[in-house]
């Protein structure tokens, strides 16, 4: 979401002719738009504050996003910040900059629960060239126990289609092959509107049917619960459709995810994965895993472990619980050590590293189409380039002849360190 929103930012920046440098470079102005859906992100943007006003101490420091949004009164705090900003504030930052201050920081932080429209902050180009981010959701109303994102994103909505559809046809038109769909809670899409007649499935479909030059869609990230038959029904129907979903878990235990406020139990997410699986069976399925949330004891880890191997996901994002402020986990007692979070965490990361192996054994030897994001001189000379599968395979083509941006076919032959090679 980020990555998204800071390239649509670059995108207003660049409309207005500003010159765009790395962020290790010296600039008159510095962006950091920062994250805190987690301990460690917070930290991060944090270091990325610090980092821009010891650059250059002249230059106008902006902080938006959501740790503007959660934790601006200590953010003034840091002396060299000119703007804090919120989520809300982010399509209006050049008006900010714009307007003659002497007294700083400026703070603008609107509660974000009184947020109702979707923002009209959009994207006009990418710098990847071959697959774009396009942003179709935002904010969430699920408030699960460990989650800040309610929070500091406000309550669920969606975007127009017809400017979904007009920036999908600008990406297109600039070489753009493949879209990534993207949203906080990507399958609500649609359920804030008055007109029931789109959500997700209907809107993959506008896009299939107007966006004639993209070849490939992806989704992001869905809840199981916003999994149906519909949206089954147009991965079958559309070979377009990536076949590939991440799907988060968070737990193996029942009794965790109670304690998560997670809409499901095992038995619902067990009955909706082997339903995806039957309809469309060489589908990769990803998910997202938290340890050492408040009272996981071996037992409810074991029960995790165990599932998690039975399912057979494709590959594992591992993240360790960490306190957040205004969450409800907060009040749960039975908090797990630092020591047995970092050793469970290993563990999980080892079996996703097995998982992922075996997942990338079974693709051997198909015929896949595979997107081109790089190509480069290899140490023979020769050029070799390397790209995604539509099922999230990272792949290299060992004597490639074409270019950046190609979608091409080819035979994947075996697995070589963190890829796969393939022959055309």
């Amino acid at each position: 979401m980020n990555q998204y929103e800071t390239e649509a930012l670059l995108n207003l920046f660049q409309e207005q002719s500003f010159q765009i440098v790395y962020f290790g470079e010296k600039a008159d102005i510095y962006i950091i738009n920062t994250c805190t859906v987690t301990r460690e992100a917070e930290r991060k943007s944090r270091q990325m504050i610090r980092k821009a006003i010891k650059q250059n101490r002249m230059a106008k420091i902006i902080v938006t996003g959501c740790s503007a949004q959660s934790y601006s009164p200590e953010l003034s705090e840091i002396e060299g910040i000119n703007f804090i900003l919120g989520n809300g504030e982010k399509n209006h930052i050049l008006k900010y900059l714009q307007n003659t201050v002497n007294n700083f920081p400026v703070i603008s932080v609107k509660p974000i629960k009184n947020v109702k429209k979707y923002d009209t902050l959009s994207k006009k180009h990418t710098g990847l060239h071959t697959r774009s981010l396009v942003k179709i959701q935002d904010g969430c109303n699920n408030f699960c126990t460990y989650c800040k994102v309610p929070y500091v994103r406000g309550p669920q909505r969606s975007r127009n289609p017809e400017d979904i559809l007009k920036e999908i046809i600008l990406l297109s038109e600039k070489g753009i092959k493949e879209i990534v769909l993207l949203g906080i809670n990507l399958g609500t899409y649609g359920h804030d509107f008055s007109d029931s007649n789109i959500n997700l499935a209907r809107l993959i479909s506008l896009i299939i049917d107007n966006c004639l030059k993209i070849k490939r869609i992806r989704l992001s990230s869905i809840e199981i619960i916003n999994i149906n038959n519909e949206l089954i029904n147009v991965y079958e129907k559309y070979p377009k459709m990536c076949p590939h979903l991440h799907i988060p878990l968070q737990s193996g235990s029942d009794k965790i995810l109670r304690l998560m406020n997670r809409p499901y139990n095992l038995s619902f997410f067990s009955d909706i994965i082997n339903k995806i699986r039957k309809r469309i069976p060489k589908i990769a399925i990803t998910t997202d895993v938290m340890v050492g949330f408040p009272d996981e004891d071996e037992n409810s880890f074991k029960h995790t472990y165990n599932y998690i191997k039975n399912i057979k996901f494709s590959k594992l994002h591992v993240f360790p619980y960490s306190d957040r402020n205004e969450c409800l986990s907060n009040l749960l007692i039975n908090k797990v050590d630092y020591s047995v979070k970092k050793m469970r965490t290993k563990r999980l990361l080892k079996l996703s590293d097995e998982l992922f192996l075996t997942f990338r054994k079974q693709n051997i030897g198909q015929v896949k189409d595979i997107l081109i994001e790089s190509v480069k001189i290899s140490q023979t000379g020769n050029l070799e380039a390397y790209g995604i599968t539509d099922n999230y395979i990272k792949v290299c083509i060992p004597d490639f002849h074409g270019k950046k941006g190609d979608l091409v076919r080819a035979k994947l032959t075996k697995i070589n360190n963190g890829y796969v090679n393939a022959l055309l």
